[in-house]
């Protein structure tokens, strides 16, 4: 009696059953991947038309970012030492690891292997890249631009760099773009932002970036909301009601503001720095029924 091809192959049975595997994971990973990076949907002239105020916000767009450019500062920074010396120490923190944190090597371990497998996967992904343009007859995209060299950093300088960086930051008060101009400004920030060693002191360091900001006008609009969502979410985190009414959620299919200490208290911040009005942004991602809305409120 002839017997199964399946029974007297086992093991292309197992090939097979590996490949569909495979295939399967790679589907699912593909799809994951096309939903983290679906563009954030924007609010149509509709949504603004159906809102309170909401044609008015959208028709004066161009006077505030006129406004904007006219609180910028035209003079040159009145400590260029100190801004370079920020800009500086930020890029050594950022490249040495502003997150570093001395550990124990079983600690280590596996985060050295995840990025020596992540390493490895962008290596293998560049040269299937080159290869698939050299089979189109292309120059590979590395040989065209070559990158230039990351600096150098020791895990005692990137140290050494990130206290220097909150000696700063514990000024009071916190310089300005008077002091160290927008760019130095934008490059406090961002060491705020990034460092997450300890969350009280984070939150303190925001809202000194915001009083600032307050006493001195002028920086770029996107580090004020930035400022403001992390000041919003690290009130959360520690079980107070937000400030400035920028964190958001989907309760039942319905988008909700989270916990807010004042609504009026909110406007009124929102207004000192020209941001959208809070009932305004309330009404269009009530609209819009998404948690990836994102809501110019320039």
């Amino acid at each position: 009696m002839e017997r199964s091809r399946i029974c007297i192959f086992p093991r292309r049975r197992a090939e097979f059953g590996a490949l569909a595997l495979a295939l399967i994971v790679g589907c699912y990973a593909t799809q994951a991947l096309a939903l983290s990076v679906r563009p954030p949907v924007l609010p149509k002239d509709e949504d603004y038309r159906a809102c309170p105020r909401g044609q008015a916000w959208k028709d004066s767009g161009g006077a505030r970012m006129q406004r904007a450019r006219l609180r910028q500062p035209t003079a040159p920074p009145r400590d260029p030492a100190l801004r370079d010396n920020v800009r500086r120490l930020r890029l050594i923190a950022l490249h040495g690891g502003y997150d570093y944190q001395p550990r124990s090597a079983a600690v280590a371990a596996p985060k050295v292997a995840a990025e020596a497998a992540a390493d490895a996967a962008a290596t293998a992904a560049d040269a299937a890249a080159d290869a698939a343009d050299v089979a189109a007859g292309a120059k590979p995209a590395r040989q065209q631009a070559s990158r230039p060299p990351e600096p150098r950093v020791t895990p005692a300088q990137a140290r050494a760099a990130v206290q220097h960086l909150r000696e700063i930051l514990q000024r009071r008060p916190m310089p300005g773009v008077d002091e160290i101009g927008v760019d130095g400004v934008e490059a406090l920030w961002l060491a705020i932002y990034r460092d997450r060693d300890d969350r009280a002191q984070q939150l303190r360091w925001a809202e000194s970036f915001l009083e600032t900001q307050r006493r001195v006008p002028g920086a770029d609009g996107h580090l004020i909301r930035d400022a403001m969502e992390k000041v919003d979410d690290l009130l959360l985190i520690e079980g107070r009601p937000q400030r400035y009414g920028t964190q958001f959620d989907l309760v039942d299919g319905k988008i909700a503001l989270k916990p807010i200490d004042s609504m009026q208290a909110a406007e009124a911040y929102r207004s000192e720095f020209e941001r959208m009005p809070l009932a305004l942004e309330i009404c269009l991602r009530e609209r819009l029924s998404t948690l990836r809305a994102h809501v110019p409120d320039l």
